[in-house]
């Protein structure tokens, strides 16, 4: 199956429909529209039908998610019933997913390694040990076609070429066996970051935050599992120029460990998304490239279809903090409350 948000315009401005594809995305169908054929025909007035349909198939998939099996019990009788009413263009897709929760993992080898060895660092034990992660921000998400902003705090863009892995039903302390149960499907992500800001936050001990809060893309679609073959092709190009070609499955921490380990001690939310991380060659830090205003970045996965965007302009600088003052032993020679 195949997930996906489309801009509808409407006389109140554009709002999201939820559309999915039982054939591999030959043809698409209107949830909420196909719904409301549905309860038509079983009698439904259609006030009646209009008032299910927006319960059961929102704009937002992670909304959708949360009504635990009734909604793909819903798209499968959809999907099945074919419904002309509900057939709709493969066009005007949105972010995929719009998370309940976001948290980034870093579980490519060769890309975590050169990080480590350009701060000239050893890799550190624990990236073998558990897979490491920090939390995003769920409110930053674009969508395919979107405009990446750029920050007036930064110099530096890069992407990220990831797999999304989407949460379809909640779980707690699952494991690597029971855990794609309770996946819904993979999209292509990319992790827009901020180096330079990036770098000096992080020197703090702290995840990133200002370096990578800032916008996050997915789409075009969420597909199912069954659907994927065991290992995809991942490239990257910026401008036409292919920059990385990678592969799915060069993986240290698979996406079932991910997942249970995402799981330990809370609850995993449906909608929840969860980053592979960069693939291997992922990001221009790699190669010693930079981009710059009106790159256009083209992130491609197997079977999971493109996602285009173009970078913006750099923000005018609105604030920034002043560096404190400190003593001679260290210590800060200021200390403020409110202001």
């Amino acid at each position: 199956m195949r997930y996906a948000r489309q801009r509808v315009a409407t006389r109140d401005g554009v709002e999201h429909r939820l559309v999915v594809s039982g054939n591999g995305g030959a043809t698409w169908w209107d949830v909420r529209r196909g719904i409301v054929e549905l309860e038509l025909a079983r009698g439904a007035t259609p006030a009646g039908a209009l008032r299910l349909a927006a319960a059961l198939a929102p704009g937002s998939l992670s909304a959708a998610l949360a009504g635990g099996g009734r909604f793909e019990d819903v798209v499968s009788e959809v999907v099945g019933a074919e419904p002309d009413a509900a057939e709709v263009s493969a066009d005007g897709f949105a972010n995929a997913i719009d998370p309940a929760s976001y948290r980034d993992f870093m579980v490519f080898e060769e890309h975590f390694s050169f990080g480590y060895r350009w701060q000239g660092k050893p890799v550190p034990e624990v990236m073998y040990e558990l897979p490491v992660s920090y939390a995003g921000d769920p409110l930053s998400f674009i969508g395919p076609g979107d405009e990446i902003p750029w920050p007036a705090y930064t110099e530096r863009l890069d992407y990220e070429l990831e797999l999304g892995i989407v949460i379809g039903k909640q779980g707690t302390d699952l494991t690597p066996e029971t855990a794609l149960d309770h996946v819904l499907g993979l999209t292509i992500l990319n992790d827009v970051s901020a180096r330079d800001i990036q770098g000096r936050e992080m020197t703090g001990g702290l995840g990133p935050s200002k370096g990578k809060h800032f916008a996050c893309v997915t789409g075009p679609v969420v597909v199912s599992l069954d659907e994927l073959p065991p290992s995809m092709a991942m490239r990257a190009s910026v401008n036409g120029e292919v920059l990385c070609d990678a592969r799915s499955d060069e993986m240290v921490w698979s996406i079932a460990e991910i997942v249970a380990w995402a799981s330990q001690g809370e609850n995993l939310a449906p909608g929840a998304l969860l980053g592979s991380g960069t693939c291997n060659g992922g990001s221009t830090i790699e190669l010693g490239r930079t981009l710059g205003p009106g790159d256009e970045i083209v992130l491609e996965i197997e079977q999971l279809g493109t996602l285009r965007n173009t970078l913006g302009t750099p923000a005018r600088s609105a604030w920034n903090p002043r560096t404190r003052s400190r003593n001679s032993d260290g210590t800060s020679g200021e200390h403020h409350f409110l202001t």
